[in-house]
This record gives C-alpha cells, sequence and structure tokens, in this order.
C-alpha cells in the first residue's frame, strides 16, 4: 500500500501537471491546416500517416494519398483503404524503390507525374488531408524541386493539413512543418533474419 505522504504528493505533481497542461491548451487558439513531418531512420512512418488518415476518416474528413516510392507491391493500408474508403484519392508512382530500377529518367518522369497529382490535392479545398508518403526521397535524390514543393505546402488551402514522410527530410522541410517527429531506429527484426510479415510489416 501507498502510504498517505506518497499520495498527497501524487496528487499535488497531477495538480501542477494539470495546470500546465489547461495552460497550453488556453494558448492553443489558432485553427488551421498544419504541415505533420514524420521522418528519421526507423520503422513506422508511413503507418503513423495511414493511422491518422484513418483517424481522419472517421471524422468525415476527406483526403487525398500519393504514394512515392511505394505502390509496387499491395500494403494493408491500401489494401484496407480500396475496400473501405474508396472516397479518398490515392495515386501511387508505382515504381518500385530507386535502388531497384536503377533508372533515373524514368523515376524521374513517374515522380513528376505522381507530383502533379499532389499539386492538384494541394490546391483542393475540400480535401481535409493530404498524405504525401515518402516524398522526402524525392528531394533527397532531387527529382523533384526543394523550392516548388515548399511553395506548392505553403500555399495550400488554410485549413488543408498535410503529412509528409521519407526519411533524411531536408533542413528547409523541417523548418516549414509545424510538427516534426523522428522516428529512431534501435532494433529491427528484419535485421535479426526475421522476414517480413504481411500484416505486420506490409
Amino acid at each position: 500500500m501507498i502510504d498517505e505522504d506518497k499520495k498527497r504528493s501524487h496528487n499535488e505533481r497531477m495538480q501542477r501537471k494539470k495546470a500546465v497542461v489547461d495552460a497550453g491548451i488556453e494558448r492553443a487558439q489558432q485553427e488551421r491546416g498544419i504541415v505533420l513531418l514524420i521522418t528519421g531512420n526507423g520503422k513506422g512512418k508511413s503507418t503513423s500517416a495511414f493511422g491518422t488518415l484513418y483517424r481522419a476518416l472517421g471524422y468525415g474528413h476527406r483526403a487525398g494519398v500519393v504514394q512515392f516510392i511505394k505502390g509496387t507491391q499491395a500494403s494493408g493500408e491500401i489494401i484496407f483503404l480500396h475496400q473501405h474508403a474508396p472516397q479518398v484519392q490515392y495515386h501511387a508512382m508505382a515504381t518500385g524503390f530507386t535502388w531497384n530500377t536503377q533508372d533515373w529518367d524514368k523515376d524521374k518522369a513517374a515522380a513528376d507525374e505522381a507530383w502533379a497529382h499532389a499539386v492538384r490535392m494541394l490546391a483542393d479545398p475540400a480535401l481535409n488531408l493530404v498524405v504525401l508518403d515518402e516524398l522526402t526521397y524525392m528531394l533527397k535524390y532531387n527529382y523533384l524541386d526543394l523550392q516548388a514543393v515548399l511553395e506548392a505546402l505553403r500555399n495550400r488551402p488554410p485549413m488543408q493539413t498535410v503529412i509528409v514522410t521519407g526519411r533524411a527530410a531536408k533542413p528547409e522541410l523541417v523548418e516549414l512543418a509545424d510538427t516534426v517527429s523522428e522516428i529512431r531506429d534501435i532494433k529491427h527484426a528484419f535485421k535479426a533474419g526475421i522476414k517480413a510479415q504481411a500484416g505486420i510489416d506490409y
């Protein structure tokens, strides 16, 4: 059993914490869309983005998704999306990973086409949320112009939220984003020789 002094100390800490949380809520009075950047070398960036997408759909929001890099192999997120959320606008670059294609011209053309879909979505005020999955790779390998991407993000409709995922995010993108989360790579089953599993890893 916890003695009375520890209970009292705990309650006092919780009261102080509540005051800090309440003050933060009171300060946060702006209403606008935000840019969320999920980066880092760890697993779960796209999974996090799709979790937020499904949360938004739960509230009846309209959304668009562009997948850069991925798209040639079915994933559980996209299978579910097509089955249960046909109203979501979706485009996949569908060239696979750049280290597999080894064809810069082909990848550049596919990136330009995918970005054209993204630009259309970023200009659509009817879309509450746009997910640009693995966009950071397009900037890392110079398939897309960084300034054009930043401009499109800045000029989107005021209430539209955008989620950008991918490793090695450019500093300019980090600066523009309202919320930045970095997922660290501490351990990964794949590195221990465990095969990727449908429903867990893709």
